[in-house]
């Protein structure tokens, strides 16, 4: 096959020039190779260069491999599709049975559903989310300056935390700007798995900067009473034996030292 376009195409697998010699282009992804980089023989050769009722198919190699993992992808996707409908009809007939033997909420019920559902929703939300607590703020009234700033600072902080580079979505300063003050820097990444990645391996971080899970004002309010409890309890015992672990996502009081906690009582 020849070249019919102006420029002249490049062999995908060695990636040198076409030139004169002769090549074949991928049925799939329509990407030139070389017979030799391809690795054709001259019967293979000759049944590509028909111009008419060419009945042979070449496929590159990436193509080649894609074409045989293609029938259990398929295969995969459908399992998926009838799991999905089953479960979409078994979860359509359960909201069925509920509504039918259910009676009508209570006003203050209701409320607590709605801010149920409210709160688990926030908190999806902000799955995504850390706060990045002592960035320094720039003082420059060109806001892409600002957030070119921040940016530049948070990525250097997650270099030290790990080698990959986490895609960020946006930044954002929390609150209002007031003078001498450093205001939290929310930063959005794509996914929440990136961000809970960050938050187990912050301790890999040396410097000033303090890093927090995005939590909702419920949140906060209960953490703050479990540090007050946790306060409390340890000035009874008149030491630390105790401290606030994140088990499942949940904060909670735990012993430092359970086995000899045990074996005091």
């Amino acid at each position: 096959m020849s070249s019919q376009n102006n420029e002249e195409p490049i062999c995908s697998i060695c990636n040198i020039l076409i030139h004169d010699l002769k090549y074949a282009i991928c049925d799939s992804c329509k990407r030139p190779n070389h017979y030799k980089c391809a690795v054709l023989s001259t019967t293979e050769q000759r049944c590509l260069e028909l111009k008419v009722s060419r009945r042979v198919k070449f496929y590159c190699d990436d193509c080649e491999k894609g074409l045989q993992v293609l029938p259990q992808v398929l295969s995969t996707l459908s399992a998926l599709k009838l799991e999905i409908n089953s479960l979409r009809d078994a979860f359509s007939k359960q909201i069925q049975d509920v509504t039918k033997q259910a009676a009508p909420l209570p006003v203050n019920q209701s409320n607590q559903l709605e801010e149920m559902i409210e709160e688990y929703t926030d908190r999806q939300r902000r799955k995504k989310n850390l706060i990045f607590i002592d960035i320094n703020e720039s003082d420059s009234c060109d806001v892409e300056v600002r957030r070119k700033t921040d940016l530049d600072q948070v990525i250097q902080v997650l270099n030290s935390i790990t080698n990959e580079q986490p895609i960020i979505n946006s930044t954002h300063r929390l609150g209002k700007k007031l003078e001498n003050k450093t205001r939290p820097l929310k930063v959005i990444f794509q996914n929440p798995d990136i961000a809970l990645s960050i938050l187990k391996r912050k301790h890999l971080y040396n410097g000033t900067v303090r890093i927090f899970s995005d939590k909702t004002p419920k949140q906060r309010d209960y953490l703050n009473q479990l540090k007050l409890e946790l306060d409390r309890l340890n000035s009874i015992e008149g030491s630390h034996e105790k401290t606030i672990k994140y088990i499942n996502g949940t904060p909670k009081i735990i012993d430092l030292h359970p086995q000899k906690t045990q074996t005091k009582n």
